[in-house]
């Protein structure tokens, strides 16, 4: 936006929105089974979601998909639709931020990262449920970094 004379106007050089795909998958929280993938590359929309182009730091790496499951409640409900970035996969860079990951196991996950001294632990927002110790040998990896959701409202 330019302000000129006291009004803004929005430059028309730079798009407002970003096309976004749903993709068909489901990232379950602890308790619930994910889907299957080990990346959200090469996975097909269901269809396109308008967002901020704020809202988007990489639109390139930008995609949405869905929770399955309650332990990121009271934060995040089954059903939600998550906006993440897979170009964000640094653990360095994620400390305290919630992210999915992949297991072959356990399929796609949705958790808060936290590093205690050299231990990264999974740790959902739901007290009920138990973190998970996050390691490369047990197959864990960073998918993605959650920008934000939408939530059905009550």
């Amino acid at each position: 936006m330019r302000a000129r004379g006291g009004e803004k106007q929005r430059d028309s050089s730079r798009p407002s929105l970003v096309a976004i795909p749903l993709l068909n998958v489901v990232a379950g929280s602890h308790g619930n089974q994910g889907d299957k993938k080990v990346s959200l590359d090469y996975i097909p929309a269901s269809r396109v979601m308008g967002a901020p182009v704020e809202w988007c730091p990489n639109p390139r790496y930008t995609s949405l998909l869905r929770v399955k499951g309650n332990s990121m409640q009271p934060m995040m409900h089954d059903g939600d639709i998550l906006a993440v970035d897979s170009s964000q996969t640094d653990r360095s860079q994620l400390n305290g931020k919630v992210v999915v990951v992949a297991n072959e196991q356990k399929g796609l996950c949705i958790s808060r990262l936290r590093r205690y001294e050299n231990v990264d632990v999974l740790e959902p927002e739901n007290r009920d449920y138990k973190p998970i110790v996050f390691t490369k040998s047990e197959g864990w990896r960073i998918v993605a970094k959650v920008l934000w959701w939408i939530s059905e409202a009550p």
